[in-house]
C-alpha cells in the first residue's frame, strides 16, 4: 500500500474536493485540524493535494477529520468515494453574487463609489444592492477584486452594512433576467449580523475570505456556509524588487543551463523585505516545478536548534524531514559513500544513534568534526542520486545561524563552483554574522533599499483599501520601510492613530487585545520568534483556546512548526512591554513546559525565572551536553551559568567553560579560563585538578617547560592530600610529555609512579592510561612482547569502561607489536580499526601511525595498491599538520613500496627526502638508523649501501629507540643477501639475535638469514628455501621469500 519509507501517494484531485465540500482553505483547514488535535502541518496539506506522498500517520490524520477510511485517498483505490463525490456539480463557468445592505439608504453612493466597476451586472433596490461576476471557475483575480470590495466596505461602513457573497452554476450564455433583489437574498440578509459578510463553500476555499465561525449550521443548505473576515491576514503582498528578482532568476538561469552553482546574499536591515524577496523568489522556483530546500533559523525558543542542519544535511541525498531513519541508513549503506563517513552523516541526517556510534562521538575533538563535516558534505554532493540534478537551497536569518550551520553554509558555498547547487542566504548584514566569512567576498550580494513612494503606495493600498488618508499619513512616516507601513496599517485599522515607531505601533495593538489573547501574545514572546498552539493552550491553561485574533491582528502568522511571529522585532516589542513579574511567572511556566522536552530550554527559561536552583540545572543540563558532543550548546549554558554563579562555584564554572573550550579545539582560548579558575578557586580538594587541566593545552601548544612546572605544582598540592587519582594523572602526563625527549628511563618511572597511584585509587582509567605509558616504554626498548602485553591489557580496561577516548591512542599501538607476533592478519585489522577510531575520534597522530601501520603490513602482504593509499592518506595528514618524524617514516615506507614495484629510482628519491628530514630536525634517535637500512637495501650502487650500513651502525651506538635496532639488522640481512656478502649477513643474524627480547618476528628473520647463509654455502637445498618460502606465504610475509632464480644463480664449487 505504501512506499518503503511509510509514505503514502494521495489523490490530490479527491482532497482538494472533500476540503471545498467543507468550505475551507487550506490554512483553515491546518488550522481545525490543530484544534481538533490533528497534526497535520499546513505544507503536509499542499503536499498532499498536489499528489505527493505524504507519511502514514498524516494521511491517518487527513482520513479521521474528512470521516473517511484512510485507503479512500490513496490514488486510484477510492472508486466508492469518488463516486460519491462525483455527484457534486463541477462548474467550468459560474455567478458570483455580492448581496449587500446598507442601513441607510444615502451609504448606498458609498457602495458605488468604492467598486471599480468589473462586475458584469448591478442591482439597487431601496437599501439593498447586488453585484455579479461572470467568471471561470479558475479566475482567483474575480475573487480578489470581490474580497477587496468587501474589505473596503466592511473597514469603511462597519456595523452599517451586512453582506454575503455566493456562486451559482451558468452556462456561456449568461444573461441577467431579474432587475430585483431576490427574496432570497433579502431573508438571508436578514439573518446575517450588521457589520458582518458572510460567503458560501467556494469563496472560503478560493482562499480570500478567512473563516470565522459557521453561520446556520441548522439548516442544510447553509452548513458548509462561514461567517468570514476579508481582512488580509498574510499581509505579505509583493512590490517593487524587479531588478533584485532579475537578479535572482538570472543566476537561476545559469544553475540550469551551465549546471554551476553559486551563492547570493540577500542583506539589509531588519525588516526591509528580505524574507519577502526570499518568498516570491521561492514562488517562481515552485511555479518552474523547482521545489527548493527551505532553511529557516530563529533567534531563540527552538526546542531543536539541529533542525535547519538536520533538514539542510538530508537534503542534499535527496531525503526529507519526514523520512524514516532506518530507510536512511539502509540508503547510505548502499551508497557509494565511504563508509568512514557514515556516522557523522548520520548524525547531521539526526538519525538515533546506536550507543557505540554515540561513544564514538563523545570522545571526537572539535577540530575533527569539521573536516568530518566539509568531507562528508563533499561525499553526499559527490554521489548524489543520478535523478538529483541542480540543488538550490534557500536560508532565512543567517545571522541567527549556530557555528555548526554556519560551518555547513561555509563549506556549501565552497563547492558551489564544483556542483550545481545555488545558496540564496537572508542576513541583516555580513557585519551581523560571528565573523564574516571567507565566501563571503566571492559572494553575489544583493543589497534591499527601502521602497519608493510609488512602491510604498502601491503596498498600502492592497492592505487598506480606499482609506487614503490613512495610507497617505503611513506612507510618510514609514519612509520605504515595509514593516514599519505594513504595522502601522493595521494599527490604522484600530482607528488609532499612527505612532513614531514600530514598537509604539505593536503596543497600540496590545492595548485592543482582551485579556486572554494578551496573554497569549505575551506568553508566545516569551517562548520565542516560533511557538505551537499546545504551547500557549499550557500557560494559559486553556485546551480551546486558539489565536485567531492574533493571526487577524497581523502580529503572528502560521509556520511549519505551528506559529511565529510575524517579524522578531514585533516578538521583541511584545517582550519589552513585560514586567518584571509577569517576565518571571511566563518564564516560569515555560520552563514548567520544557522540563521533560528540552533540557536547554528548561534551562534557560529557569534562569529567567530566577528559579533558586537555576545555576545548578545550566550547569547540569551544560553537562549533558558536554556527555553527548554538544559542546555549542554547553558552552552556552555555562556562559548564562557564569552571569548567575555564586561566588563558592565560580572557579568551578570558569574551569568548565575552559574544558570545554578545550574539547572543542580552541586551546589558546581555554587557558585563560583556566587559569582564572585556578587563581579563583577556594576550594582545596578541587585545586589539583584545576591546575592538572591547565597543563593540558600548555602541552598541546609545545610549552613543555610551562606544562612541567604546572604539573609539579598539581603533584605538590596532591601529595599532602593523598589525592591517588590526581597524582597518577600527573604521573602519566610528565611521562607523556618525557615520551619524544628519548628519555626513556625518567619516561618509564613516571608511568610506573602513575601505574601504583591508579591501583591505590582504584581508578580503571588511570590505570589504562598508565599500562598505555608502560607498553611505549617497552616498545622503545624494543621489547616487543612486553610492549604487546601492557596494550593488550590497557585496551581491555578501555574496551570494558569504554574509554574510546584512550583505545583511540593505543589500538595502532597494538597493531604495531602484533606485527613483532607474525599476527599479521590481526596486525592488519587492529591497524584498520584503529585508523577508523581515530579518524572518528579526531585524533590526527593516531590516524597517521594506523594508516602507517597498515601499510608496513600490506607491504608484507604484497598488497602494493591498497599499502599506497595508506600511505598517501597518512601522509596527507601529516603534511597538513607538518608532522615531521611522522613524514620521514612514510618516506621509508614509500621508499620500500617503490622498490618492491621495481622502480629503485623512486625509491632512493624518497629515502634520501626521509633522511634528509632526520638530519634536518635531528631525528636520528627515533628512525634514523632504520632509514639508513632501507637506503641501503634499495641503492643499486655496493659503496653506496656499504656506507649506508656505517652510518646506521653509528647511530645504533647512540640511545635510541628500539624498533630501529630490530629494522636496521633485519633489512641489514636482506643488503648483505643482496650483496651476497657472507660475512655481513652473519654479523646481522647474530645482531638480531642479541637486539632485543626474542620474538617470533626476530626468530622468524633469524631464520630467513640461516637460510640465506645455507644457500651461499650451498648446505641447503632448493627444497628447504621452497620450504621457508611456503612458511612466509602462510604468514602472509611475501617480502621475506627467496627467489628462487637468486638460487640458482648461485655458482656452485
Amino acid at each position: 500500500m505504501g512506499s518503503k519509507d511509510g509514505r503514502l501517494p494521495l489523490n490530490g484531485d479527491l482532497l482538494k474536493q472533500l476540503r471545498k465540500q467543507k468550505g475551507l482553505s487550506q490554512e483553515r483547514l491546518a488550522e481545525q485540524c490543530a484544534e481538533s488535535r490533528l497534526y497535520v502541518s499546513l505544507s503536509s496539506i499542499k503536499r498532499a493535494e498536489s499528489g505527493n506522498s505524504i507519511l502514514y500517520r498524516t494521511a491517518k490524520e487527513l482520513a479521521t477529520f474528512y470521516s473517511v477510511e484512510v485507503e479512500d485517498l490513496i490514488q486510484n483505490s477510492a472508486p466508492i468515494l469518488q463516486k460519491k463525490l462525483s455527484t457534486i456539480p463541477e462548474h467550468t463557468h459560474q455567478v458570483l453574487r455580492l448581496s449587500i445592505e446598507v442601513d441607510d439608504e444615502s451609504l448606498k453612493s458609498e457602495v458605488e463609489k468604492l467598486n471599480d466597476r468589473s462586475n458584469c451586472y448591478y442591482i439597487a433596490e431601496e437599501g439593498l444592492l447586488e453585484f455579479g461576476w461572470y467568471s471561470r471557475s479558475s479566475d482567483e483575480f474575480v475573487f480578489e477584486r470581490i474580497r477587496r470590495l468587501c474589505a473596503m466596505l466592511q473597514f469603511t461602513l462597519k456595523s452599517h452594512v451586512r453582506m454575503f457573497v455566493e456562486s451559482s452554476p451558468t452556462n456561456e450564455q449568461f444573461t441577467v433576467q431579474n432587475t430585483q433583489v431576490s427574496h432570497r437574498a433579502k431573508l438571508l440578509l436578514s439573518q446575517i449580523t450588521w457589520g458582518d459578510i458572510v460567503a458560501c463553500p467556494c469563496f472560503v476555499s478560493s482562499n480570500c475570505a478567512r473563516p470565522r465561525n459557521v453561520f446556520l449550521p441548522e439548516q442544510p443548505e447553509f452548513k458548509d456556509w462561514r461567517i468570514v473576515s476579508m481582512c488580509q491576514v498574510q499581509t505579505d503582498y509583493f512590490v517593487g524588487r524587479q531588478y533584485e528578482l532579475t537578479q535572482l532568476s538570472s543566476t537561476l538561469s545559469h544553475l540550469y543551463d551551465n549546471h554551476t552553482g553559486s551563492t547570493v546574499c540577500l542583506t539589509g536591515m531588519a525588516g526591509i523585505g528580505k524574507t519577502r524577496l526570499l518568498h516570491k523568489f521561492i514562488e517562481i522556483l515552485e511555479h518552474k516545478n523547482c521545489a527548493p530546500v527551505r532553511v529557516q533559523i530563529l533567534n531563540f525558543g527552538v526546542v531543536n536548534s539541529l533542525v535547519p542542519t538536520v533538514n539542510l544535511i538530508r537534503s542534499l541525498f535527496g531525503f526529507t524531514p519526514e523520512d524514516d531513519g532506518n530507510h536512511i541508513r539502509q540508503s547510505i549503506a548502499i551508497s557509494p559513500i565511504a563508509s568512514s563517513h557514515h556516522l557523522f552523516i548520520y548524525w547531521l541526517m539526526g538519525l538515533k544513534l546506536y550507543e557505540s556510534e554515540q561513544r564514538l562521538l563523545d570522545v571526537m575533538e572539535h577540530s575533527a568534526r569539521n573536516r568530518a563535516i566539509s568531507e562528508s558534505i563533499n561525499q553526499l554532493l559527490s554521489h548524489r542520486p543520478a535523478h538529483l540534478t541542480q540543488l538550490v537551497i534557500t536560508v532565512e536569518d543567517l545571522h541567527w545561524a549556530n557555528d555548526l550551520l554556519l560551518s555547513i553554509i561555509q563549506v556549501l558555498s565552497s563547492l558551489t563552483d564544483r556542483f550545481p547547487v545555488m545558496l540564496v542566504l537572508t542576513f541583516r548584514s555580513e557585519h551581523h554574522l560571528v565573523n564574516t566569512p571567507d565566501w563571503f567576498q566571492s559572494a553575489t550580494t544583493i543589497a534591499l533599499k527601502p521602497l519608493n513612494m510609488d512602491e510604498s503606495i502601491q503596498l498600502a493600498n492592497w492592505m487598506a483599501p480606499g482609506n487614503q488618508e490613512a495610507i497617505q499619513r503611513c506612507v510618510e512616516k514609514a519612509s520605504g520601510h515595509p514593516l514599519f507601513l505594513r504595522q502601522s496599517l493595521l494599527c490604522s485599522r484600530l482607528g488609532s492613530d499612527v505612532p513614531e515607531s514600530l514598537e509604539h505601533l505593536v503596543v497600540v495593538q496590545l492595548y485592543k487585545l482582551d485579556a486572554n489573547n494578551l496573554s497569549a501574545i505575551k506568553a508566545a514572546s516569551v517562548f520565542g520568534q516560533c511557538f505551537n498552539l499546545e504551547q500557549l493552550q499550557f500557560v494559559l491553561n486553556d485546551e480551546h483556546y486558539y489565536p485567531r485574533t492574533l493571526l487577524e491582528h497581523g502580529l503572528i502568522k502560521h509556520s511549519e512548526q505551528g506559529f511565529m511571529f510575524h517579524h522578531d522585532l514585533i516578538c521583541s516589542a511584545v517582550q519589552s512591554q513585560l514586567s518584571d513579574s509577569e517576565r518571571r511567572l511566563l518564564n516560569e511556566h515555560c520552563a514548567k513546559w520544557f522540563e521533560e522536552r528540552d533540557k536547554k530550554q528548561f534551562a534557560l527559561h529557569s534562569k529567567r525565572a530566577q528559579c533558586k536552583d537555576a545555576f545548578t540545572i545550566l550547569i547540569k543540563s551544560a553537562k549533558e551536553y558536554i556527555g553527548s558532543f554538544q559542546f555549542e550548546q554547553a558552552l552556552e549554558l555555562i556562559e548564562e551559568a557564569i552571569e548567575i554563579v555564586p561566588k563558592s562555584e565560580t572557579a568551578y564554572a570558569l574551569n568548565l567553560k575552559g574544558n570545554c573550550l578545550y574539547s572543542m579545539g580552541k586551546v589558546k582560548e581555554c587557558i585563560h579560563f583556566l587559569e582564572l579558575a585556578v587563581n579563583q578557586n577556594t576550594d582545596s580538594n578541587a585545586s589539583s585538578q584545576y591546575f592538572i587541566d591547565l597543563a593540558n593545552p600548555y602541552q598541546v601548544v609545545d610549552a613543555i617547560d610551562k606544562a612541567l612546572s604546572i604539573l609539579q605544582t598539581a603533584q605538590n598540592i596532591s601529595e599532602p592530600t593523598q589525592q591517588y587519582a590526581q597524582l597518577s594523572e600527573v604521573h602519566s602526563m610528565r611521562g607523556n610529555i618525557l615520551f619524544p625527549t628519548g628519555n626513556i628511563e625518567s619516561c618509564e618511572q613516571e608511568h610506573q609512579k602513575a601505574l601504583h597511584y591508579s591501583i591505590k585509587a582504584n581508578s580503571p582509567k588511570a590505570k589504562a592510561k598508565a599500562l598505555s605509558g608502560l607498553g611505549d616504554c617497552e616498545y622503545l626498548k624494543g621489547n616487543m612482547i612486553n610492549a604487546h602485553n601492557n596494550f593488550k591489557e590497557s585496551l581491555k580496561i578501555c574496551e570494558e569502561n569504554q574509554y574510546l577516548e584512550i583505545e583511540a591512542s593505543n589500538r595502532y599501538m597494538l597493531a604495531t607489536t602484533l606485527i613483532y607476533q607474525l599476527d599479521t592478519s590481526q596486525a592488519l585489522a587492529q591497524s584498520q580499526q584503529s585508523a577508523t577510531l581515530a579518524y572518528l575520534t579526531g585524533n590526527r597522530r593516531a590516524e597517521i601511525v594506523s594508516r602507517l601501520t597498515a601499510a608496513w603490513v600490506l607491504l608484507d602482504y604484497n598488497a602494493l595498491d591498497q599499502a599506497e593509499n595508506e600511505i598517501n592518506m597518512a601522509l596527507a595528514i601529516a603534511k597538513e599538520f607538518n608532522a615531521v618524524r611522522f613524514i620521514a617514516c612514510l618516506m621509508e615506507t614509500k621508499a620500500r613500496l617503490k622498490w618492491y614495484q621495481n622502480d629503485a629510482i623512486k625509491a632512493r628519491e624518497y629515502i634520501e627526502i626521509g633522511l634528509n628530514l632526520v638530519e634536518e630536525n635531528n631525528l636520528h634517535a627515533f628512525i634514523g638508523p632504520w632509514l639508513s637500512a632501507t637506503k641501503a637495501m634499495v641503492s643499486t650502487f655496493w659503496q653506496e649501501s656499504r656506507n649506508a650500513l656505517e652510518q646506521g651502525e653509528k647511530w645504533l651506538k647512540q640511545p635510541c629507540a628500539g624498533h630501529n635496532a630490530l629494522r636496521f639488522y633485519q633489512q641489514g640481512i636482506r643488503t648483505a643477501w643482496n650483496l651476497k656478502d657472507r660475512a655481513l649477513l652473519e654479523k646481522y643474524r647474530d645482531l638480531l639475535c642479541q637486539c632485543c627480547e626474542p620474538s617470533p618476528w626476530c626468530e622468524f628473520y633469524v631464520e630467513q638469514a640461516d637460510v640465506m647463509l645455507g644457500v651461499l654455502t650451498q648446505e641447503r637445498t632448493k627444497t628447504e628455501l621452497e620450504t621457508f618460502n611456503s612458511k612466509a606465504r602462510e604468514l602472509h610475509m611475501l617480502q621475506a621469500q627467496i627467489s628462487l632464480n637468486e638460487y640458482d644463480a648461485i655458482p656452485s664449487f
